[in-house]
């Protein structure tokens, strides 16, 4: 324990640590009025009182730890293709239930969705095949039925995979304070939401879930951009085109480098420009696809006017002068 504790010694180690805790013990009280804890979340992010890095422990302190909600992750077997409007359609009618979704996005990281709520989709911009979600179901601090609350998780999962998810009409019933039931095969013990003090246990752990980040800062909720279309002008989009591309993008975020710039090529994203190249696939009238990740997205037109040229035969003029340079282009 005593090497456990060492982080906590120092100033900037405890003071982390600390505002942490009192974060956390500050939103009990909206959750348990029966705010929504991704809500909840999501607004503090917002106003950068809480970090990314953050969420985690807090889930597993709150939902797991204390108010015993169920979990479930599962990871999605195909695309979402309807509109993501849809989902909360569904289950905000399951008031026999609280849920919290915490999904994985590649760019955005661990988002926090409230699936009732309508916004709270809007911070991704689709659900794609194996990216991976967590379910929390259970009651704000009242109990509820374990048993149904596994049923409510496989509904979520289909509903999500956009298969068949039966009838939900068990979870749009007012809610009962009633026994948490369990079904046998899971072999799940009984358990009751009580209020306790915390234990030393369970302090070390969640402050050691935030050790790693200690030197993280708080910074703007990032967003992702929609995709926008750059058509291949040129005949193939060759190793000049992929040059050129490389220094419009290194001169846009050398500009602005709280925005990335995310390319895309036949729903994939390429992480490698060279690939583009070397696949041979991407010719003449085929688009390549774009998307900003970051806070505020600045000068997307020229950003689009410089791809365009540079996929198109006249991408020489971002390849003069020293090549060691970064271009001055924004």
């Amino acid at each position: 324990m005593k090497n456990q504790l060492n982080f906590l010694s120092s100033r900037l180690g405890f003071n982390v640590a600390l505002r942490h805790f009192k974060f956390v013990n500050k939103i009990i009280k909206k959750f348990e009025n029966k705010e929504n804890l991704a809500d909840v979340i999501n607004e503090a992010f917002e106003e950068k009182n809480v970090d990314q890095y953050q969420f985690s422990p807090i889930l597993s302190a709150l939902l797991i730890d204390k108010y015993k909600y169920y979990s479930k992750t599962f990871n999605l077997k195909n695309n979402y293709s309807k509109p993501l409007a849809t989902i909360s359609d569904e289950i905000k009618k399951w008031n026999m239930f609280d849920v919290v979704l915490s999904y994985y996005h590649p760019q955005l990281g661990q988002t926090l969705i409230n699936p009732k709520n309508e916004n709270s989709w809007k911070n991704i911009d689709k659900l794609k095949e194996n990216e991976m979600v967590a379910i929390y179901i259970g009651y704000f601090k009242d109990e509820f039925d374990l048993n149904l609350a596994q049923k409510a998780a496989k509904a979520i999962i289909n509903l999500m995979n956009g298969e068949k998810y039966g009838d939900v009409s068990a979870f749009m019933e007012k809610p009962k304070a009633v026994a948490i039931t369990i079904e046998k095969e899971e072999k799940i013990q009984s358990v009751k939401v009580v209020e306790k003090s915390a234990s030393a246990k369970s302090v070390i752990k969640e402050a050691l879930a935030m050790q790693k980040p200690i030197e993280v800062r708080s910074s703007a909720k990032k967003k992702l951009s929609p995709q926008y279309g750059i058509t291949v002008a040129n005949e193939l989009f060759h190793n000049g085109n992929v040059e050129a591309w490389k220094k419009i993008i290194a001169s846009y975020e050398n500009k602005y480098p709280d925005i990335k710039v995310l390319v895309f090529y036949d729903g994939e994203e390429i992480k490698d420009l060279n690939t583009l190249f070397k696949w041979g696939k991407v010719k003449h009238g085929t688009n390549i696809y774009i998307s900003l990740l970051g806070a505020e997205f600045r000068d997307i037109s020229k950003l689009r006017r410089y791809l365009s040229q540079g996929a198109s035969n006249r991408f020489e003029d971002f390849l003069k002068g020293d090549p060691t340079k970064i271009l001055s282009l924004f």
